[in-house]
């Protein structure tokens, strides 16, 4: 009797792990034009994401909770950067760049970087969250993870983990200038 409920746990063990999502894919690109170490405030892009206001204001909130968490305030007066977000519910081909750690390449700057290319394919469900610099409108910094739409259980703070991800790929702090 032992061995048969032993065999059913491993059974029922397999079968939900085959029915769990994939990993999320998560990675980031970022502008060597851009000025990391003099951004300090930040402001939000118009949602254009029709389905649902309340999507709207949940990623909102957790990409907030992100960027003051790493210094920077919020900004309705002349904001260093603006943020804009959107989620692509198909797959997505995506050019991509592999680039030196981004706090690595701050603190040198080093003027000889070179973009290397990489072409990915994005499956379903990508969201990606883009820094833009607010004077020159050029994107900074562009993260994203990929599969996230695998759960469709949109509960409260879904999103959360998933903006925590990208952001865990911007180690950059606010300028305290």
């Amino acid at each position: 009797m032992k061995k048969l409920v032993g065999v059913l746990v491993v059974l029922a063990v397999v079968s939900m792990v085959g029915c769990m999502p994939g990993k999320l894919f998560v990675e980031h690109d970022y502008s060597y034009e851009g000025h990391f170490k003099d951004y300090k405030s930040f402001n939000f892009l118009e949602c254009e994401y029709v389905d649902s206001t309340l999507l709207c204001s949940d990623i909102q909130d957790a990409i907030r909770h992100q960027m003051e968490a790493r210094g920077y305030r919020v900004s309705n007066r002349n904001p260093n950067l603006l943020i804009s977000y959107n989620i692509f519910r198909s797959d997505l081909r995506f050019r991509g760049y592999q680039q030196p750690v981004i706090k690595d390449w701050v603190v040198r700057e080093d003027d000889d970087a070179t973009y290397k290319r990489i072409d990915y394919n994005l499956d379903e469900g990508t969201l990606m969250i883009s820094l833009i610099d607010a004077e020159t409108y050029q994107v900074i910094w562009k993260g994203y993870a990929s599969k996230m739409l695998r759960n469709q259980n949109f509960k409260n703070n879904y999103f959360k983990g998933i903006v925590r991800s990208i952001f865990d790929q911007y180690p950059l702090m606010a300028s305290q200038k």
